[in-house]
Order: structure tokens, then C-alpha cells, then sequence
């Protein structure tokens, strides 16, 4: 059966956790096909974030006794006040906009964030894959290395995990802010799997954090010449310590 049409519409649904299994299916195929469209879905995301952020602990405020209005006496009483609620919702997302267009643009946290997302999207899409989860398998490793350094213009390494329970399936190249990026794919005996996500960062050591929001825990870094992020869905401390591993094993 052909997978229906994915629409601009389709793609918010699936940013706002809309669709069924099947379509979010759908869409997680269409979005590896269409690398362009997965940069875009990631900005929805991002957006969607940041006024959650913004607006969510007001949201849960209870509302004050002064404040609680009764119930609309008429339709056109009702209306009125569907659209005053309307007008300041608008209002609200306009002034958010404005509000970054007015404030400096903090540039390394932008990157960060960037790098997170990106790491975060390319983990949820490729491990939902069973026959193309990696380009190049693990059995050839070394070729895989040498492939990917080379369009890194980096040392890429393949970190031994084993100790933690986690087998290296393979990696692929990926596109990334500036240039090429790649992800490194691990399984457990579980069938858990962990990413790395690499991109270039050149002179900039960045520290070791956690970007703890989804279910898809990241942890990154930069050691000056690449940024790793990585991701899986398993325990917090787990993760930190398989992280550690990873960077004390970084040239920088």
C-alpha cells in the first residue's frame, strides 16, 4: 500500500504529536528521504519548544477568585470572549518573536540547541530502522573510518562501548549546520540503541551538559575541533557515564 501524501499540515500534526503510530510511521520515513524537510520539522520542533517554555508555567497558574469569569450569557457574549482570547494569544506569539528579533542573538547557545535537535531527529529517524539504520556496518569499520574522517575533515573514532553492553551497529553521514556531520549507531542485547552525532566545531572546547527534555536523553560537548552529542533512551546516570567514556577518549 502506497504511504499517503505528506502535506505541510501532515508535518505539524507530527510535530505536535497529532498522528497515529502508523502516520508518525509515515512521516519518520519521509523525513530520511527528504533531508531538507527533516531541518525544517526540527525548526517547528524548536519553535514549539520555546513557547511551550515561555508560556507553560502560566498555563498551570490557577486562576485567581477575582478573575474567574461566569458563564457567557448569550452566543454573542460567548463569541466576544472567544475572541478576546484569541487576540491574546496572537498577541502573545507576536511579542515572542519580537522579543528575539529585539535581544542579542547568543550565538553559542543557538549552536548548541541547533546541534542538540539535529542529534536528537537523526537519533529518533534512523533508529526506527531495521534494514537501513546505518550506510556502512560496523564489520567494515575500518573503511567506514577512513570515509568518514575524510568528509569530516576529522579523526572520526568508533568508541568501544562493550563494556556498558553496547555493540556498534555502523554509521552514516549526515548533513550539518556548516557542513557534513555523522552518527556512529550501538545496540544492547535489549535492542536499545545509542547514537553518537558528530559535527565540526573547530576552536571552541565546549563543556560537558545534558539536554534532558524528551524522552531521547543528549549529552554534548565539543573537544575544539568536533561537537559529539549523544543519545539514546536509557537511564540519565547510565548515559553520563557512557559520555564520559566517550570524551575522555576525545583528542582534545
Amino acid at each position: 500500500m502506497s504511504m499517503a501524501p505528506i502535506t505541510e499540515e501532515t508535518l505539524h500534526a507530527y510535530v505536535d504529536d497529532r498522528l497515529s503510530p502508523s502516520e508518525r510511521a509515515d512521516v519518520e520515513q519521509y523525513l530520511v528521504q527528504h533531508p531538507q524537510h527533516a531541518e525544517r520539522v526540527a525548526d517547528y520542533e524548536r519553535q514549539r519548544r520555546m513557547l511551550q517554555e515561555a508560556f507553560g508555567p502560566v498555563l498551570e497558574e490557577s486562576i485567581p477568585t477575582r478573575l474567574k469569569m461566569r458563564p457567557p450569557r448569550s452566543p454573542m457574549m460567548a463569541w466576544r470572549v472567544a475572541a478576546v482570547i484569541t487576540w491574546i494569544a496572537v498577541g502573545a506569539i507576536l511579542g515572542w518573536g519580537v522579543r528575539d528579533r529585539q535581544a542579542p542573538p547568543d550565538t553559542s547557545a543557538a549552536y548548541e540547541q541547533d546541534l542538540v535537535e539535529r542529534a536528537r531527529l537523526a537519533h529518533v529517524i534512523y533508529t526506527a530502522e531495521n534494514r537501513r539504520a546505518v550506510e556502512v556496518a560496523a564489520t567494515h569499520e575500518d573503511e567506514m573510518i577512513r570515509w568518514l574522517s575524510k568528509r569530516m575533515n576529522a579523526a572520526v573514532r568508533v568508541p568501544d562501548l562493550t563494556e556498558f553492553g553496547f555493540q556498534a551497529m555502523g554509521g552514516r553521514l549526515l548533513p550539518g549546520t556548516d557542513g557534513p556531520a555523522c552518527q556512529i549507531m550501538y545496540q544492547n542485547a535489549d535492542g536499545k540503541r545509542l547514537t553518537i552525532y558528530l559535527s565540526r566545531d573547530p576552536g571552541k572546547v565546549r563543556p560537558v551538559r545534558f539536554s534532558d527534555q524528551e524522552l531521547v536523553h543528549v549529552v554534548f560537548w565539543s573537544d575544539g575541533t568536533l561537537a559529539f552529542a549523544v543519545s539514546a533512551e536509557i537511564d540519565r546516570e547510565a548515559l553520563a557515564r557512557i559520555a564520559a567514556t566517550i570524551a575522555q577518549g576525545s583528542p582534545g
